[in-house]
């Protein structure tokens, strides 16, 4: 006798069983899929918001950081804010989430099943006349059902 025919139980092929239609559905289904957020350069976001007849007056680019947020290595922005809109890159396609609320530390950003909610550690090198500044930022993100969370750095936030 072969080992598979040994352990042919009628357990193990209910096992086996589920994990076929777990891996089919995850194939077939976003929600095994992580949600990551894809890197998006400045002026992919820049040229998309021109597009749309729009000036800017104020940009972030946010570099994903570690635990100390310093920038990691080679690390493109995988968000990148202008005026009241984050531009985001999700399964290859941008997205302008609009800003929903704003205060002192915190902006909300929101589109249809999409959100992210930016928190501002700290701030500092702050320009001559307070134009800009480098920042630790905390971004949580949320589409579909699952969040993702980022520690990132700005560099020259401002104008």
């Amino acid at each position: 006798m072969n080992a598979i025919t040994q352990t042919n139980t009628p357990g193990s092929r209910y096992i086996a069983g589920q994990m076929i239609v777990f891996i089919l559905s995850c194939g077939y289904l976003a929600g095994c899929k992580a949600l990551e957020l894809e890197p998006i350069t400045y002026q992919e976001a820049a040229t998309q918001y021109q597009e749309g007849g729009s000036i800017e007056n104020y940009r972030c680019a946010l570099v994903p950081a570690d635990e100390q947020y310093q920038a990691l290595d080679d690390a493109q922005p995988i968000a990148v804010e202008i005026d009241e809109v984050l531009f985001v890159k999700v399964d290859g396609f941008v997205h302008e989430l609009q800003q929903r609320e704003i205060n002192e530390t915190l902006t909300a950003y929101a589109l249809e099943d999409m959100s992210a909610a930016l928190t501002t550690v700290s701030q500092f090198n702050q320009s001559e006349y307070n134009e800009s500044d480098d920042r630790h930022v905390d971004l949580i993100f949320e589409s579909a059902g699952q969040t993702a969370t980022y520690k990132t750095f700005g560099a020259a936030c401002g104008l």
